[in-house]
């Protein structure tokens, strides 16, 4: 399969099964080239950084009206239009490192009527705009705000708009993280009558299921509301969010141990995306549930692994916890105590030395999935088939493990850049899965191999393994996921491992 001159992105998107035989990986094994990988260090270059990997870390958040694009809080007022340059703002105003946002959009307007096509060409434009920017959005829809009057509306409304937003929805899925059930209640909470009707909650989860793209899932904030959908069908498809967290000590924060619905939120992390909140801080609302204690962050690092959380707004308790989070310092001792995972020299420096890192990083660093290589290995020369074996140990350092199915694919690309060959593992990445829970005692991530057999196009006598985790519904290079390692060199969506020659 010879594939010089394709773009990398489209060329990896087109790799095909090439498993070894069996028999022939034995008798290859003993003679593999070992390539070890280490993971960044604080030192290395961009150590300090967060990898820009999609659907996980800390999240802004942004509100719009369906109508006009406004929207309706004062804290958004200068936000703009456009949704690139409403990230600006955010990162001005919140720091870098986040590449999801949560995405509100309020059908306020439209509760009892139609959606207009001027709407659906408004909310088109913000989507654009997060493709733009390479961002993606824990996306929600809602009809209450809590500022204007609640509109009246019912199972048939929401249904109806959900037949006009499932094709716009499924035309940009490539930035929707999640797709939250939302509609019903103020902010789309679910605080609303028909959440004691498990027939019309049982509908709306099944109409919202049914407009779900491909490999998009959906959450609900409470276990007893998953509880009450008595479709079989629906229910797998529906994950959580918590958007009051405070460790249980605030009353609307349900995700403790004791809860009802606790072991319902273990399991259900364990495939499904979860997402969430802390609470407004005093400084940002005079709301009499606004939260101003600072959050203990090995705390909360503990429950946030423990339920293999993705996604955290980074917009919320943003004068109160987070600043304390961002000056705080965090040795390696104290996370390995709490039986948090540990990156491969993340708190080291150049020579081995110990380096401290903040609270903050840590959390922006180890939320959702972190794929880390340990080891390469590929055989001296390519077999009397043509095939060259290549395998990867790789472990996930994250908090969750990842919940987007993506390929697994190893590529050949020579000097420029160009892939010479690629081959499916087979590997389903959504299987690497991270450490014990912490709050049950931790334990160490499994380590899992991977490999494929690259058919070498004739002639070629050499290049550059790598391995491959493109976006399925993308395919844009931005959109693939990075390893966490220091050794391996990101090339336009490629981590490149070794140079192979015979």
């Amino acid at each position: 399969m010879f594939l010089a001159g394709t773009g990398v992105a489209a060329a990896v998107s087109a790799g095909a099964v090439l498993a070894p035989p069996p028999a022939a990986a034995a008798r290859t094994r003993e003679r593999l080239v070992r390539v070890p990988q280490r993971g960044i260090r604080a030192t290395d270059p961009g150590g300090e950084e967060g990898l820009a990997n999609p659907h996980r870390g800390f999240r802004y958040e942004m509100s719009y009206n369906a109508e006009d694009l406004t929207s309706p809080w004062p804290i958004e007022a200068d936000h703009p239009a456009d949704a690139d340059r409403t990230l600006d703002i955010l990162r001005r105003r919140y720091g870098t490192g986040a590449h999801v946002t949560q995405l509100y959009f309020y059908l306020h307007d439209y509760a009892t009527t139609a959606l207009p096509d001027t709407a659906l060409d408004h909310m088109r434009h913000v989507f654009e705009g997060l493709r733009a920017r390479n961002c993606t959005a824990v996306l929600r829809f809602a009809y209450d705000d809590g500022v204007r009057p609640a509109r009246g509306y019912g199972v048939r409304d929401i249904e109806r708009h959900l037949d006009r937003l499932a094709p716009l929805v499924a035309r940009h899925s490539d930035v929707v993280s999640v797709w939250q059930a939302g509609f019903l209640g103020n902010w789309g909470e679910w605080s609303h009558e028909l959440n004691d009707d498990p027939a019309a909650v049982t509908a709306l989860a099944r109409a919202l299921t049914d407009a779900l793209p491909d490999g998009v899932r959906t959450q609900l904030r409470y276990g007893e509301l998953r509880e009450r959908v008595t479709d079989d069908r629906v229910r797998p498809a529906i994950g959580f969010h918590n958007d009051y967290l405070t460790l249980g000590g605030g009353k609307w924060d349900y995700y403790v141990p004791g809860n009802p619905y606790w072991r319902d939120y273990l399991d259900v992390s364990a495939t499904l995306p979860m997402d969430g909140e802390m609470p407004w801080d005093k400084g940002q609302s005079e709301d009499p549930y606004a939260w101003d204690t600072v959050i203990e962050p090995v705390a909360c690092a503990r429950r946030l692994q423990t339920l293999r959380w993705d996604t955290l707004s980074l917009v919320h308790n943003a004068t109160v916890t987070l600043p304390a989070w961002k000056a705080g310092v965090l040795h390696e001792e104290r996370v390995r105590d709490a039986g948090l995972p540990v990156a491969d020299g993340y708190f080291e420096g150049h020579g081995g030395t110990s380096v401290p890192r903040t609270p903050f990083a840590y959390l922006r660093d180890h939320l959702g999935y972190r794929p880390e290589l340990r080891e390469v290995r590929h055989a001296a020369r390519p077999g009397g088939d043509g095939r060259l074996l290549v395998e990867a140990d790789v472990v996930n350092r994250g908090f969750a493990p990842p919940k987007h199915p993506r390929p697994v694919r190893f590529v050949l690309l020579d000097r420029r850049g160009r892939v010479l060959s690629a081959a499916d593992t087979g590997a389903d990445w959504r299987t690497w899965a991270p450490s014990g829970r912490a709050e049950e005692g931790g334990g160490a991530a499994p380590v899992t191999t991977v490999r494929a057999a690259l058919r070498i196009p004739r002639g070629v006598r050499g290049g550059r393994l790598g391995l491959a985790l493109p976006d399925p519904r993308s395919g844009r290079p931005e959109m693939a996921v990075r390893c966490a390692n220091a050794t391996v060199r990101w090339e336009r969506g490629v981590n490149v491992l070794a140079p192979v020659r015979w």
